[in-house]
């Protein structure tokens, strides 16, 4: 549709070809969401297309794209919204601002940050370089206990999970403590000071984390009524997806930019929320749900799984849920889900391989089968086998691309450029050559900053910096400093050429499949003009090492995931295994009394299925019988394939006779 045709159907309140384009439910929801708007979206509904048109449609009323913010919980999600947007409307969407909470926030407060005591280059700290900061507060802190002790002090990845929980729940140190960790109240002042340390340590480096991107956007929008007032003008209409994964700050930071406007367009499943651990709250579902004047849309036409697997889907809607009733769209496939009994682990694992080899010798693609887990460990025995079989799969969990050793050894020489005063990549940086270790660096890093107070450039700083013993550490990070504003590809390369490949050979096993990723770096980083947008893109994206892999179709694998990690994604056969009374649903999640989250674990587990759905359980929970579950066995915890009705599915067992 041209831009020409377009501009016509805008004197008419609903263009003709969204009518024929969306069912009933969703041109509701797109036509008549206004001012504060809650759209309920089962899975398989269309969440996407209600978006993607709800925003089309505002366009066609004249609303101009730079008006409009959507939130989405990955970029990818919203390139692909904003690409469909300029599909069906052929309208240049440019200015239209589209990405995740933190994107946004990025975006606010590169403008804002001097306000609350920060520069503007401020670096973003990822998952490790946060670890690395939070070891050297908690040292510090040591430093002032005898030593019993410091040794009972907990970890610094302890420690940022009680932390990240309380900033994310606007929760104090000892709520988060009693939430998460109740056995550590007896540190509470430990770790509150251990936290103080490392506000400090990050305002002096000038670097945030990824929780202080949304807790400083919040204050900022709470205590700054006129930059609030100025953000919020803009926006006339707010949309957000995936809302039942929303922290309190997240709901509190999009209710102050739809503020001026008051249009607050949410789209979610409450059934489907499943990242409390993150802060999280499927209650803010039911809050806005019971806003005055707030008007309720549900979305609830699967067009994604078969009416055999619906009709399961809806029986396992989690208790409290938001009532919906999904309707199936595709027609009957005439089999039913398979609750599969085997004696163990390892019979599971044998039917698990015998059942793919059978999906295969059908003709269904490894990229369309999926096996789904409560807990990454619930997977060991059946990756042992597939490994024996030569089965090939890929893992939806493990370390991000960018946070792994080499890609982080690059990228801190590239952070010293925009962010001088970013110690942790200092350390990282001068740590890689040979003979400078923390007294060294300590010097070298402390005379630099000295001289930066005398020296116009960090270039004319570092120079006066005596390296007889360290040559080559001077020569290149001269010349980085030297040629900062140069392609970020560029300086990757000069990195890797002048020094890091011979490093990678000399200290890595694996130093071919490392160099492949610099390359692949490189690739990214070519994208980009400057160093400093480059590293802000790179950390806020959140699946670089699987986009990557996508390009490579020559061997296609099965896919083994937790359901945290299958969340939002689809396939045509999907084993869910060790569906046991502690395992899934978790033993210790059921000791804390979250059966409500396990409940909507196992349901967004059940909804990814397309075609097949296998759901496999054991006698036992190990290889030792009753060993495993013999927390099970004392307890009686509850099973989920017990309440399902039986004329809803398929009963197969394995191996064994009652």
């Amino acid at each position: 549709m041209d831009e020409k045709v377009f501009n016509i159907k805008r004197e008419y309140s609903i263009p003709e070809f969204f009518k024929e384009e969306l069912d009933s439910e969703q041109l509701d929801a797109v036509i008549n969401s206004t001012g504060r708007s809650l759209i309920i979206a089962g899975p398989g509904s269309g969440k996407t297309r209600v978006i993607t048109y709800k925003i089309a449609y505002l366009l066609s009323q004249g609303i101009k794209p730079e008006n409009i913010l959507l939130v989405t919980f990955t970029r990818a999600a919203a390139r692909e919204m904003v690409e469909r947007v300029r599909n069906v409307t052929n309208v240049d969407t440019s200015s239209l601002t589209a990405g995740t909470f933190h994107h946004v926030c990025n975006m606010i407060l590169r403008r804002y940050a001097k306000v609350i005591g920060y520069e503007n280059n401020f670096t973003i700290l990822d998952s490790e370089d946060a670890k690395d900061l939070m070891r050297i507060a908690k040292n510090e802190y040591k430093e002032t206990l005898t030593k019993e002790e410091a040794k009972q002090i907990p970890g610094e990845g302890v420690i940022l999970k009680i932390i990240g929980y309380a900033a994310n729940t606007l929760k104090s140190i000892r709520e988060a403590i009693l939430d998460m960790a109740a056995y550590l109240i007896d540190y509470q002042e430990d770790i509150e000071r251990i936290y103080m340390n490392y506000l400090e340590m990050k305002k002096k480096i000038n670097a945030m984390d990824y929780d202080d991107m949304l807790i400083n956007t919040l204050h900022l929008l709470e205590t700054n009524e006129d930059i609030r007032n100025y953000i919020a003008s803009k926006y006339q209409w707010v949309l957000v997806d995936e809302f039942q994964d929303t922290s309190l700050v997240q709901l509190r930071i999009v209710e102050f930019l739809s503020s001026v406007h008051k249009n607050l367009i949410v789209v979610g499943d409450d059934s489907q929320s499943i990242y409390s651990f993150r802060g999280s709250r499927f209650e803010n579902v039911e809050e806005f749900q019971s806003h005055e004047d707030v008007k309720l849309f549900k979305i609830q036409t699967n067009y994604r799984s078969v009416p055999e697997i619906v009709e399961l889907e809806n029986y396992l809607i989690p208790t409290h849920s938001i009532p919906k009733k999904l309707k199936p769209y595709r027609s009957s496939y005439h089999m039913k889900p398979v609750i599969v009994k085997t004696y163990d682990e390892l019979e599971q694992a044998d039917f698990i391989v015998q059942l793919i080899e059978n999906k295969f010798d059908e003709g269904v693609s490894p990229e369309e089968i999926a096996i789904l887990y409560r807990s990454h460990s619930l997977s060991m025995v059946l990756q042992q086998k597939l490994d024996v079989k030569k089965i090939s799969y890929k893992l939806l969990s493990g370390k991000r691309f960018i946070e792994t050793r080499h890609i982080k050894d690059i990228m801190a020489f590239l952070k010293i450029l925009a962010n001088p005063y970013d110690n942790i990549s200092w350390t990282r940086v001068l740590k890689l050559f040979p003979g400078i270790g923390q007294k060294t660096l300590t010097k070298i890093v402390n005379e630099f900053y000295a001289n930066l107070m005398e020296y116009p450039t960090p270039y004319g700083a570092f120079e006066q910096i005596k390296f007889r013993k360290y040559p080559k550490a001077k020569e290149i990070i001269l010349y980085l400093f030297e040629n900062s504003d140069e392609n970020p590809q560029d300086l990757i390369d000069y990195i890797y050429n002048e020094f890091y490949r011979e490093y990678l050979e000399l200290n890595f096993k694996d130093a071919y499949s490392r160099k492949q990723d610099i390359e692949r770096l490189g690739e990214i980083a070519s994208r980009y003009k400057s160093v400093e947008s480059f590293l802000e893109e790179l950390a806020l994206s959140e699946n670089i090492e699987i986009q990557s892999a996508e390009k490579d179709r020559k061997n296609e694998r099965i896919t083994l995931t937790t359901v945290h990690g299958a969340k939002g994604l689809e396939w045509k056969v999907v084993i869910i295994i060790s569906v046991n009374p502690g395992d899934f649903p978790n033993g210790m999640a059921l000791k804390e009394k979250k059966i409500d989250e396990e409940e909507r674990l196992f349901y967004v587990a059940v909804t990814r299925a397309k075609d097949e759905l296998y759901i496999v359980k054991q006698l036992t929970g190990t290889t030792k019988p009753y060993y495993g579950n013999s927390f099970y066995m004392r307890q009686k915890l509850p099973d989920f394939t017990d309440k399902i009705p039986k004329e809803l599915v398929e009963h197969w067992k394995i191996g064994y006779s009652d």
